[in-house]
């Protein structure tokens, strides 16, 4: 009985594996999103502020306001010239050539060497609220460091430490990314992301397409089982995102993004191999759901972006109302992007990280069992 239902499983995943290596195009698509889409992912976001398209209005013309001036520079800003005129301040931020305009007043100079303070004033672009937020903090940092070297320059010493209130300093140290390299963050997101979609869509599509040509009911009439076409396509199709899952890993996340290998490669295989194993038994979940491709594609657009925003890859799930951050621990990403993140960036072991592990198996084969029985009901 056991030597007849493997074979007839063996006999299965040979003709997926066929069915997938016969389609070329598919083929490129999975190698392209798990390769060059993960490094323009990773090298095309940035959460740093670089190269920001910047102009000076210097009104006041003296030596000082040029030489904080020149503080804003590269890597940080871009300074495309020099404004002379409100009306061309105004018409270079409409035409969106510079997002951020420094004016500094006329007294500028006069006010530090008399009143020993002045102010400046930054005009940004706030279509994008985050850059232009972090634009904003890095030119309060670089006029706050010109007043402090200017004064260190001309021998105005702080007061007294009797008099001076009372400080603390923050001396910051940061662990695990200690460079702050976004790609890192950018790059495991989308290799996570990218494996959630190809999971999701391989098998639902791969299911799909049977129904569309009439195989299944072909095979149906063959001594194999409704759970073993199902069992076939799931193992068949997780294989496959799972081989171009360290693919990715060792061709663009270690080589190319440099994120050190920290944790065992090991048991991230085996959380990789449950999450797949969660969202390619809902990907066939899906496929008794649709009776076409498009169908297919379709209701795989409209659940990845929940699935997305709610795992806490983009929001921290802290700053989600109630109900949302507890629908987060029902999805399979949001401990998956915990276990990843601990074991890649981290070094974390199944000490840590059991709890996860253990929500993961509960959920994948709570998603499994729904296939089964959605499946069986449709196919019997």
């Amino acid at each position: 009985m056991l030597t007849a239902i493997c074979n007839r499983l063996l006999a299965l995943l040979r003709k997926e594996y066929l069915q997938f290596f016969r389609d070329r195009a598919l083929i490129g698509i999975v190698l392209y999103v798990f390769t060059i889409e993960i490094y323009l992912a990773g090298t095309g976001f940035n959460i740093e502020v670089r190269n920001y398209p910047t102009a000076v209005f210097d009104r006041d013309r003296t030596q000082w306001s040029v030489q904080l001036a020149e503080k804003f520079r590269l890597p940080h800003f871009r300074v495309t010239g020099l404004i002379t005129s409100e009306a061309q301040m105004v018409d270079l931020l409409n035409r969106g050539e510079v997002s951020l305009v420094v004016v500094i007043p006329h007294g500028f100079a006069r006010s530090l060497a008399e009143h020993n303070q002045a102010a400046i004033q930054a005009v940004t672009d706030g279509t994008l609220s985050n850059t232009s937020l972090l634009a904003l903090g890095y030119t309060a940092q670089i006029a706050q460091n010109f007043a402090q070297e200017l004064g260190q320059r001309l021998g105005r010493v702080q007061p007294k430490q009797t008099d001076r209130p009372p400080r603390v300093e923050v001396k910051p140290r940061v662990l695990f990314n200690p460079n702050q390299r976004g790609e890192w963050f950018a790059g495991l997101i989308e290799l996570f992301s990218v494996i959630t979609l190809v999971s999701l869509l391989l098998p639902a599509a791969a299911m799909v397409r049977e129904k569309e040509s009439g195989t299944i009911e072909q095979l149906l009439v063959t001594p194999v089982r409704p759970v073993e076409i199902m069992a076939a396509k799931i193992i068949s199709m997780a294989s496959i995102v799972i081989i171009a899952s360290l693919l990715s890993l060792f061709l663009v996340i270690f080589p190319v993004f440099g994120l050190p290998w920290r944790g065992s490669l090991l048991l991230f295989l085996a959380a990789t191999n449950l999450y797949v194993f969660c969202a390619t038994g809902f990907g066939m979940f899906i496929a008794t759901l649709c009776r076409n491709l498009p169908q297919t594609i379709l209701l795989v657009i409209m659940i990845i972006a929940p699935i997305l925003f709610l795992s806490g890859s983009w929001t921290p799930i802290e700053a989600m109302p109630p109900l949302l951050a507890a629908i987060t621990y029902l999805s399979p990403l949001k401990h998956y992007l915990t276990i990843g993140y601990n074991i890649l960036l981290k070094g974390a072991g199944l000490r840590a990280l059991w709890p996860d592990f253990l929500n993961l198996n509960l959920i994948g084969f709570g998603l499994f069992t729904l296939c089964a029985l959605q499946f069986r009901r449709q196919f019997s």
